[in-house]
């Protein structure tokens, strides 16, 4: 169970921090596409230098923005890797329990489609030099599966489990994560197993929850 929680802990520290420095949370060098085409962005202090990706050098921004021409969209689909914290889970009525909020020790590894978009716009200012802004979103969906533990006690199992203990889960589901800027958040739906023979009496086992998921990303 320790391991569950420092696995927990270290995704919530480092989803603030290290996923901002990964190339899906800047504009890196490589390709992209701009107008459905793909191109390669070189990506310099002050300039971006876009070329085909055979090499044709097209334009350096921003040394030909005009007016009608401030803002430009890049656009990246990519295979995301992500590890999962759910830290909070809704759970429907069940028997005689009402509705639940739960907060227990969930980890998962997440593989899904993901697509970001990279807005860029420049602003001349008073001096005659150009201020770059860089706006990022991001969009994901996928699947998941991973360990958790939950409550197991009398009440959980209509008076069939005598003893009160946090049993280990398998969790599986679908999730959906959204990125704007540095700032990342998933909404999951899943299910969860109970590794032990008590499964059956489990009145959570196998049923749906809704949660709140954060995620490190790994590739």
């Amino acid at each position: 169970m320790r391991v569950l929680t420092y696995l927990s802990a270290l995704i919530l520290l480092a989803s603030c921090g290290v996923i901002r420095n990964t190339p899906k949370f800047g504009l890196q060098d490589g390709v992209y596409e701009l107008n459905k085409q793909p191109v390669f962005i070189e990506n310099l202090e002050d300039t971006l230098l876009i070329s085909t990706t055979k090499g044709a050098f097209i334009q350096a921004l921003p040394t030909i923005i005009s007016k009608n021409q401030n803002l430009i969209t890049f656009q990246k689909s990519t295979f995301d890797v992500d590890v999962l914290a759910i830290p909070v889970k809704f759970r429907a009525c069940q028997s005689a329990i009402p509705t639940q909020l739960t907060s227990e020790i969930n980890g998962a590894l997440y593989v899904g489609k993901r697509k970001d978009y990279f807005q860029i716009s420049y602003h001349k200012t008073p001096t005659n030099r150009f201020k770059r802004t860089l706006d990022h979103y991001g969009f994901s969906v996928g699947g998941f599966v991973g360990l958790g533990n939950s409550l197991v006690n009398s009440d959980l199992s209509q008076g069939k489990i005598v003893n009160e203990y946090q049993g280990i889960t398998f969790s599986k589901g679908i999730a959906g994560i959204i990125a704007i800027n540095n700032f990342t958040l998933g909404v999951a739906y899943g299910f969860d197993q109970l590794l032990d023979s008590n499964a059956s009496n489990w009145i959570y086992n196998q049923k749906p929850w809704v949660g709140l998921a954060l995620g490190l990303n790994l590739n």
